[in-house]
C-alpha cells in the first residue's frame, strides 16, 4: 500500500494496529485479567505486551492459568500478543536459571591488578598468583552483602610490565608472562620506573553474576531454552497468529551492577566482560600482539594511537559478539517459529555505547530484532525542555539535548538503515511520568516521536493492580478510576492512524550523521548531540549512519553515485555526510569519505579532524588522514548554514523557528510531519518544499481533509503553515489526493464571550451521572476543589434569532473538553487548538452548550499519598478544568 492507498483505508474507517502496551502480571484473577483486555481493546488499541511485573510464580502454573487466559481473550477480541521475556526487567536474568548454571554458562571478566617497581633490581620476585584475584574489602572498610555464589575459577591471564614516562604514560611493553613459574615471576628489573600488570580472568567480580553472559553463545541460549521453548511449547499453534513475538527490555552487559553511566571502556576501576570466543575475537580484530596491549584498556598511554585501537578492537569483539550471541540468535528462534523479536536497550546521553547496563553498540545490540527499539519514560522528553539544560533522573546529565533531540531519531536511524526491520521503531513512552501526566503531555509525547520518525508504541502501562498501584504510573484504566481513559482511548486512535499512514514509507532526508560509539571508545569526541540538535533546529532531515554501513553495503544495500554525488542506504538517497569531531574514527567510513570528498560529495567534521583511524596500524592511519585533509571543518553552530551552502535542502522555512521540527516521508506519495514544540509561540510562516507537487492537509484527530494554502515558486511548492503552540499537521504532496475540504469563510463575523456558566461535577466512576449543577466562573477548579480528578461538566445556554455557522473556542483546557451542542458531541480535544467547528448544529431559539473536561488522577492519587511524580521532575499542580475563555464565533449569514 502507498500513502494514497492508505489515506483511503482510513478515511474508509480502516486501519491496523500499531499499538501494544504494556500489560503488567502480577497474579490477578482471571476475571480482572479478561477484563483488561476488553479495556484495551475499546482504547482503540488492538496487541498487548504482556509483562511480568514480577509475576509470583513466573513460568509456574499460575503464570500458564494466567496466559491461557489473556490469550484465550485475544482469541476472540482479535487481539495479537507480546511476551516480555523475563521474570523481570532488564532481560538477562533467565527467571533464575543462571543462579544454578554451570559455571562455564556464567558471567566471565578480564580484571587486573599492579604492582609497582623501581629499577634496576636484578632477581626480583614477585607472587603474582597472589594478584589473580579480586581484591577483597579491607577488613577496616564496611564489607557489603556476600555474593550469593563463589566460583574459585580466577585463572592468570598475562603478566606485563610497562614503563612508567611522564604524567603516568605508559611506555614501553615486555611480555613477562613466559617468566612465571607456579605462580611466581623472577625478574631482572631493568633501569627505570615499571607497572606490573598482573592481568587474569574471573566470574567473582561485581558485575550481575546472576544474568546471563552477553557474550557467550551457550550463555545466551539459557534465556532461549528457560523463557522462550516452554511459551513455545505450550503455545506453539499461536505462533505467529494471537502471539506476535518477544520484548527484550533493556538487556545488561552486566560487567557492572545496576544503572550508571560511567562504564565507557577505559574505566581503570572496571573489569571488563570476557568470554572463551573473545581471544579469536581480538585476533580477527587487532591482529598479532593484542595481548601485550591489554593494559592499555585502563591506563594511559604514550602511544595514544594503540591505546585507541585496542579499545575499539575491543569493543568492536565485544559489540559484535552481543549481536551474535544474543540478539541475532533471539532474532533466529523467533524467525525461525513465525514470531518477531523487539525491545530496546539503554540508550540515555550515548550510553548506547557503553558496557554496564547497555550492550556497547546501538546498531549491533538491536541487530536480531525486527524493530528498532527506545524508550522514554520519567519525563525525559517534556514540553518546553528543548530550552533547558537538564538533569532528569541518576545516570544522565541531558545539558545538550539528548533526549529531544538525539533519542528519536537514534531508533528511527537504525529502522531507516536496516532492512531487517523495515521502516518501524517502536518508542516505550509516558512510563514513570507520575499521576500528574495527562493525555494533554501524552500527545505531545506521541507527536514528538511520529515527528522523528517513530512509528511503533508500546504505552506504559495498563496495571490490573489496585489503584493507586505505586509502581511507575501513571495507568491509562486504573480500575475506571482515571477519568482520561475515554480521551486516552482517543488518543491511541489518532496515533494508529498517523502511524498507518507513514507505514512502509521511507525517510527522506538530507544528511547522513555517523554514530559515534566508535569514536566514543577511542578517544574524546564530541557528541552526536550538537549536531541533531542544529539540524533539528533549522529544519534539515538526517539519519544516523554506522561504520557498518561502509563496512557492509550489502547488509546495509549501500552504494555510492560518484556522478551524481548521492549516497544510497537502504533506498535513501542522501547528500551530505556529518562527522562530529573526534580524535578517532573508524575506518571504513574514514575509506568512504577520503572517496567521497574526492568526487566532490560534502563531507563535514564539526569542529576538528581526526588525529587517527582507530581500527588499522598507524602508517594505514597517517595515510588515510592525509586523503581526509580536504573534509570541510566548520563550529557545529554553523553546520546547518554550511551544509545549505552545499546542498539544496529538502525543505526551507521562511523565518527562524527553531521550534519546528520536520520529518518526511516517501511512499508514492509524500508526507511530511510539522510539529511545532514551542508550548508559547504560534508559528505563521511558509516553508519551501524541494517539489512542485498539489498539497492537502490530513487530519488525524478528526480523519478528515483539508484544503491547505500554497503556491509555486522556481520549481518548488511553497506551503504557508499556522500551527498553534505544541500542534502538528501532517500534509500530503501528491497526485490523486481525494478531495478535501476547503475552509467555508465567515460572513460578518460576530465573537460572543461565553461567561454564564454553572458546572457540575462527577468522578470517572460516577460519569456520566453528575452532581447539582453551581453557578462558576471559569477558573482553575482546583482551588475550589483541591483534591478532586475527574470530570467538570459546564453548561450554558444561548439564545439566537436564526440558525448560524459558528466556531467555539476554548482559551486552554486541563485536559481534555468535550463539546455538546443541543446534546450532540461536535468532538474531543486533548491539546491545543482547542477549537470546534459547530457547523449548523446551532439552531434558531435556544441551545444548549456543554463542555466536559476530564482531569488527570494527580489531585486525588495526591490526596491518597500516591506518587505525583515517580521518576519525573516534581513540578507545581497545574489548574484543573478550563482556563481563560471560551468565545463563540458566530456567522451572520
Amino acid at each position: 500500500m502507498n500513502s494514497i492507498d492508505r489515506l483511503h483505508s482510513l478515511l474508509d474507517g480502516e486501519c491496523a494496529n500499531y499499538i501494544f502496551p504494556f500489560f503488567w502480571q502480577h497474579g490477578e484473577d482471571e476475571a480482572t485479567l479478561r477484563h483488561y483486555m476488553h479495556v484495551i481493546k475499546e482504547s482503540n488499541i488492538h496487541a498487548v505486551c504482556v509483562e511480568s511485573r514480577p509475576h509470583p510464580d513466573f513460568l509456574g502454573a499460575k503464570w500458564w492459568a494466567d496466559m491461557d487466559a489473556i490469550l484465550d481473550e485475544a482469541q476472540k477480541l482479535s487481539m495479537k500478543v507480546w511476551i516480555l521475556d523475563d521474570e523481570h526487567f532488564p532481560t538477562g536474568y533467565a527467571a533464575g536459571a543462571v543462579e544454578t548454571a554451570a559455571p562455564e554458562l556464567c558471567h566471565q571478566y578480564m580484571d587486573y591488578n599492579t604492582v609497582d617497581v623501581c629499577g634496576p633490581m636484578p632477581s626480583t620476585q614477585l607472587c603474582v598468583s597472589n594478584h589473580a584475584h579480586p581484591k577483597p574489602t579491607p577488613p577496616w572498610m564496611p564489607q557489603g552483602p556476600p555474593p550469593k555464589r563463589v566460583f574459585h575459577d580466577d585463572k592468570l591471564y598475562r603478566v606485563l610490565a610497562y614503563s612508567v614516562e611522564d604524567e603516568g604514560n605508559l611506555g614501553d611493553c615486555i611480555d613477562l608472562t613466559p617468566l612465571v613459574k607456579d605462580g611466581n615471576l623472577l625478574w631482572d628489573v631493568p633501569s627505570g620506573y615499571w607497572k606490573i600488570f598482573i592481568v587474569y580472568l574471573t566470574r567473582d567480580a561485581k558485575g550481575r553474576n546472576d544474568y546471563i553472559n552477553m557474550i557467550d553463545e551457550d550463555s545466551c541460549r539459557l534465556l532461549i531454552d528457560t523463557v522462550y521453548e516452554p511459551h513455545y511449547a505450550r503455545y506453539k499453534s499461536l505462533f505467529g497468529t494471537v502471539i506476535a513475538g518477544f520484548f527484550s527490555d533493556e538487556p545488561p552487559i552486566g560487567n557492572t551492577g545496576g544503572y550508571t553511566s560511567g562504564d565507557l571502556i577505559g574505566d581503570p576501576q572496571m573489569a571488563l566482560p570476557w568470554s572463551a570466543a573473545m581471544p579469536a575475537a581480538m585476533a580477527e580484530e587487532f591482529g598479532e600482539g593484542w595481548e601485550a596491549a591489554l593494559p592499555l584498556l585502563w591506563a594511559a598511554s604514550r602511544s595514544g594511537h594503540v591505546a585507541a585501537r585496542i579499545r575499539s578492537s575491543y569493543m568492536n569483539a565485544v559489540s559484535k559478539l552481543v549481536s551474535s550471541c544474543f540478539s541475532d540468535q533471539i532474532g533466529q528462534w523467533c524467525e525461525s517459529r513465525g514470531v518477531e523479536y523487539i525491545g530496546h536497550m539503554l540508550e540515555d546521553c550515548d550510553m548506547s555505547s557503553n558496557l554496564g547496563p547497555s550492550m556497547g553498540h546501538y546498531f549491533r545490540g538491536l541487530s536480531g530484532q525486527h524493530m528498532a527499539g527506545i524508550d522514554n519514560i520519567g519525563g525525559q522528553v517534556v514540553i518546553g525542555g528543548q530550552h533547558v539544560k537538564r538533569r532528569p533522573g541518576g545516570i544522565c546529565e541531558d545539558d545538550a539535548g539528548f533526549y529531544h533531540y538525539t533519542l528519536g531519531r537514534l531508533g528511527a536511524s537504525l529502522a531507516a538503515i536496516d532492512p531487517k526491520k523495515k521502516g518501524r521503531c517502536l518508542v516505550e513512552n509516558y512510563g514513570a511520568y507520575g499521576w500528574q501526566i495527562g493525555v494533554r503531555t501524552e500527545k505531545y509525547l506521541t507527536d514528538h516521536f511520529l515527528a522523528r520518525g517513530v512509528n511503533r508504541h508500546v504505552p506504559h502501562a495498563f496495571s490490573p493492580m489496585a489503584f493507586p498501584d505505586p509502581d511507575c504510573p501513571p495507568h491509562f484504566y486504573a480500575h475506571g478510576e482515571n477519568p482520561q481513559y475515554r480521551a486516552f482511548g482517543q488518543l491511541m486512535a489518532y496515533t494508529n492512524r498517523i502511524s498507518h499512514l507513514i507505514d512502509g514509507g521511507t525517510c527522506v532526508a538530507d544528511v547522513a550523521l555517523l554514530y559515534g560509539g566508535e569514536s566514543r571508545w577511542a578517544g574524546e569526541c564530541e557528541s552526536n548531540i550538537a549536531a541533531c540538535r542544529e539540524l533539528t533546529r533549522s529544519q534539515i532531515g538526517f539519519t544516523f549512519v554506522t561504520d557498518d554501513v561502509f563496512a557492509q553495503p550489502d547488509v546495509f544495500h549501500m552504494s555510492f553515485d560518484r556522478e551524481h554525488r548521492i549516497l544510497h542506504v537502504n533506498g535513501m538517497a542522501l547528500h551530505t555526510l556529518v562527522i562530529s569531531g573526534c580524535e578517532y574514527m573508524p575506518h571504513a567510513t574514514a575509506s568512504f569519505a577520503a572517496t567521497a570528498v574526492a568526487a566532490g560529495f560534502p563531507v563535514l567534521f564539526t569542529g576538528r579532524l581526526p588525529m587517527g583511524i582507530s581500527d588499522c596500524d598507524e602508517a594505514q592511519s597517517n595515510a588515510l588522514l592525509q586523503r581526509l585533509s580536504s573534509c570541510r571543518v566548520v563550529p557545529v553552530k554553523k553546520l546547518a548554514a554550511t551544509v545549505r551552502e552545499c546542498i539544496q535542502t529538502d525543505v526551507s522555512l521562511s523565518k527562524t523557528f527553531s521550534d519546528l521540527t520536520v520529518y518526511h516521508y516517501q511512499h508514492g506519495q509524500s508526507v511530511y510531519l510539522f510539529l511545532n514544540e514551542s508550548p508559547t509561540d504560534h508559528l505563521e510562516a511558509s516553508i519551501a518544499l524541494h517539489q512542485s507537487v498539489p498539497c492537502t492537509r490530513y487530519d488525524p484527530w478528526e480523519n478528515q481533509l483539508y484544503a491547505i494554502e500554497s503556491s509555486e515558486k522556481n520549481g518548488r511548492t511553497l506551503l504557508q503553515l499556522s500551527l498553534a503552540p505544541l500542534e502538528m499537521w501532517l500534509v500530503i504532496a501528491g497526485e490523486n489526493v481525494p478531495a478535501a475540504t476547503a475552509a467555508t469563510p465567515m460572513q460578518n463575523p460576530k465573537e460572543l464571550v461565553l461567561d454564564d456558566w454553572q458546572v457540575r461535577l462527577a468522578t470517572a466512576k460516577e460519569h456520566p451521572h453528575y452532581g447539582a449543577p453551581m453557578p462558576t466562573k471559569l477558573v482553575n477548579m482546583g482551588l475550589q476543589y483541591p483534591d478532586f480528578s475527574g470530570y467538570f461538566h459546564y453548561e450554558t445556554t444561548l439564545a439566537l434569532e436564526t440558525a448560524a455557522h459558528a466556531i467555539l473556542t476554548i482559551d486552554d483546557a486541563y485536559e481534555s473538553a468535550e463539546v455538546f451542542v443541543n446534546g450532540q458531541s461536535v468532538g474531543m480535544k486533548t491539546a491545543q487548538p482547542y477549537c470546534y467547528d459547530l457547523a449548523h448544529l446551532l439552531q434558531c431559539g435556544e441551545n444548549s452548550i456543554s463542555i466536559e473536561v476530564a482531569t488527570t488522577l494527580q489531585r486525588h492519587a495526591a490526596a491518597m499519598g500516591g506518587d505525583v511524580a515517580c521518576m519525573n521532575i516534581p513540578a507545581p499542580t497545574p489548574p484543573t478544568g478550563i482556563a481563560g475563555h471560551v468565545t463563540l464565533t458566530i456567522s451572520e449569514e
